[in-house]
């Protein structure tokens, strides 16, 4: 095990949300919130890299205060006709992952999410994507590629989350296929 890792194995769950707003200046971040940080990002990068691309899929799309598409997630709600897509569950998801970067509650209800769509749904809520990342012609196959990258990017943290991080533990597992 990392240094960093039986650091974050020593903290509480508390301890290891940063308790910093996304605003915070930077003059006013404390060595503590640097050394939990360093702690959490070094503990599991590969988790955190993967919730890092996730999120950034999701600010491709508009926030729910968004004046130029007020009605989008109302719209990916209904498309869905599931209540994942509820603007309020996935605002709790998304802060819950800013707040701790190798939580992977996100990942695993946006997986759950989209394998409870029927084809009919899912195309619906492709539509509705794709309408903003894309023109009109284009729509449905931009969307699509949204979900599905959405997908990977979920399941790698996912996998992430199960996968050893430690040197030692990988190169154990290298020499055990390398001897049969």
């Amino acid at each position: 095990m990392s240094a960093a890792a039986a650091l974050l194995a020593t903290m509480s769950a508390d301890q290891q949300n940063l308790n910093c707003p996304p605003d915070l200046e930077l003059s006013k971040l404390t060595v503590d919130h640097a050394l939990r940080l360093s702690a959490i990002t070094a503990a599991q990068p590969t988790v955190t890299a993967a919730n890092q691309s996730l999120l950034a899929l999701f600010a491709a799309l508009p926030t729910p205060d968004d004046e130029e598409d007020p009605n989008f997630w109302f719209d990916v709600q209904t498309a869905s006709d599931s209540l994942y897509m509820v603007t309020a569950n996935i605002a709790g998801w998304i802060q819950l992952t800013f707040a701790y970067p190798t939580e992977t509650a996100l990942a695993g209800t946006i997986l759950d999410a989209f394998r409870m769509l029927d084809a009919e749904q899912r195309e619906a809520v492709a539509e509705v994507v794709g309408k903003r990342l894309s023109d009109v012609d284009r729509a449905t196959y931009a969307g699509e590629l949204w979900i599905r990258a959405v997908e990977k990017a979920a399941f790698s943290a996912l996998i992430a989350n199960k996968a050893p991080n430690d040197p030692e533990a990988v190169g154990t597992f290298r020499d055990s296929w390398l001897r049969t």
